[in-house]
């Protein structure tokens, strides 16, 4: 099920270094669930860290608020019930400096999608005199360049930071519907060492289709000489798969570069970060 919400607001904006690149060196953006399953006749509260690092669930530098000193609200996060609609008025957030976190009330049964809702993130490139490259964040209309830029083009950046919580049982997640994001057919809270998970990537709720390279990569990267990033690719149906050797939390990370219509810009980019849970078998 798609939700209106996402049909005029689009998910994220991603950093320069993640919007070029999925290799080891990017800064990549994550949610950190305190759970992803949880059972029980009371309403539960999850807590959510999200943050952008390097060392993957080691918060380094959090989602700023709109405001000076106001706090993350819940305009920067979007729940998703197992119906699709929006969860308004249980996410309470707080800026935290290195991290932001909220805790979201799962009242209903099922699994909850849950991802960040920034906007678009629009930047220019050019090269000046010397040949040497720079940004800013602007369209070429409306950015401040040198009357000597030369190579000048506009990316629009659109990003997905997402994952997955479920209550008292599973059910097929709602769809963000726009960009990128991870559909089944298996569930991505039933997840097992020794298991192989095979996952369809959507891009604006249809298939992205071949070729796209998707990373995997296990957290807790600080603890580990070699990263261990495992890397796939898409089949004509935007499928992949991946059988888990050790348990823990997992970013999976993709981006893919898209036509857009719109004046003054060039080219688009939409991005993918996606934490999972792996159970022991």
């Amino acid at each position: 099920m798609k939700i209106n919400l996402l049909k005029t607001a689009l998910i994220g904006a991603l950093s320069l270094s993640a919007l070029v690149s999925t290799s080891a060196n990017a800064h990549a953006r994550w949610l950190l669930p305190s759970h992803t399953s949880l059972s029980g006749d009371k309403a539960h509260y999850v807590m959510i860290d999200a943050s952008v690092s390097n060392e993957i669930f080691a918060p380094d530098k959090a989602f700023k608020p709109k405001e000076k000193g106001a706090q993350w609200d819940d305009t920067l996060l979007m729940a998703l019930m197992p119906n699709g609609e929006p969860v308004t008025d249980t996410i309470r957030a707080y800026y935290l400096k290195r991290k932001s976190s909220a805790a979201i009330s799962l009242t209903e049964q099922g699994t909850y999608h849950i991802a960040m809702t920034q906007k678009p993130t629009l930047m220019t490139f050019y090269k000046d005199a010397a040949g040497k490259r720079h940004r800013v964040f602007a369209k070429k209309a409306d950015a401040n360049l040198p009357k000597d830029a030369t190579d000048i083009t506009t990316v629009k950046s659109i990003s997905t930071v997402d994952t997955f919580v479920s209550h008292n049982g599973t059910s097929k997640p709602a769809q963000l519907g726009l960009g990128l994001e991870l559909s089944g057919p298996t569930h991505p809270n039933d997840l097992f060492v020794g298991e192989q998970a095979r996952f369809q990537l959507l891009q604006d709720g249809k298939s992205a289709g071949e070729g796209i390279e998707v990373s995997i990569l296990k957290g807790d990267t600080r603890y580990r000489n070699d990263r261990g990033e495992v890397k796939v690719t898409t089949d004509k149906d935007g499928m992949f798969t991946i059988t888990w050797k050790e348990p823990g939390l997992y970013l999976i990370e993709t981006s893919n570069k898209v036509t857009v219509n719109e004046e003054g810009v060039d080219s688009g980019r939409y991005a993918l970060f996606t934490t999972l849970e792996v159970a022991p078998e």
